[in-house]
């Protein structure tokens, strides 16, 4: 058994979990087959997938937190669309925050300002529901099976994004819709006063 099968799946799956974009998913699937053959211990691969996804996905949420939002809040080129991408993150961390602690890249947690602990929360949903499809399939079924499931998972988490963001426009739609039929009832209809 080689250590360094173990150190380089941590890097990997620490990228992945602070939200950047590399190797994370191919290394646990990988390890799960390896595992699945006898060749690295199923158990050190969990541990060591764990402890990687956690301090990638801290290391994520304080770059974002400490440097994300000035990256996005700044003059300059393309500033309204990038103050209105805040501002919709922003609404959406506020009304839904673990599902988007638990779907959403870790820095994006930081630059929205998510509770610590609630992060933390949706992160360890998120690595155990990653790290549990990749090396649990490729361990039991083996590297080309887990690989489907991978897609099919990737697929199906883009669904639940896509959902969130729908019924929060629907929300905000009738919410609009509903203050300026208001104002509309209002402007026809002014307070009657009371006569003397």
């Amino acid at each position: 058994m080689d250590l360094s099968e173990y150190a380089v799946m941590f890097v990997f799956v620490a990228i992945m979990g602070a939200g950047l974009p590399g190797l994370g998913d191919v290394s646990l699937i990988a390890a799960g087959a390896l595992a699945g053959e006898g060749k690295l211990n199923i158990w050190v691969v969990l541990v060591t997938a764990m402890v990687a996804w956690m301090v990638g996905s801290v290391a994520g949420f304080a770059i974002g937190a400490h440097g994300g939002r000035p990256l996005l809040d700044h003059p300059g080129r393309l500033e309204k669309n990038r103050r209105k991408l805040l501002a919709k993150g922003d609404r959406a961390f506020g009304r839904y925050t673990f599902v988007a602690s638990a779907t959403l890249p870790a820095f994006v947690s930081g630059i929205c300002r998510v509770r610590f602990w609630l992060f933390l929360l949706g992160a360890l949903a998120a690595g155990i529901f990653w790290i549990g499809i990749y090396v649990g399939v490729s361990y039991f079924l083996g590297e080309e099976i887990a690989k489907l499931v991978g897609k099919v998972g990737t697929k199906a988490l883009i669904a639940l994004i896509v959902l969130m963001v729908v019924g929060v426009s629907i929300r905000a739609g009738l919410s609009k819709w509903r203050a300026s039929r208001q104002a509309r009832l209002a402007e026809q209809d002014p307070p009657k006063v009371a006569a003397a």
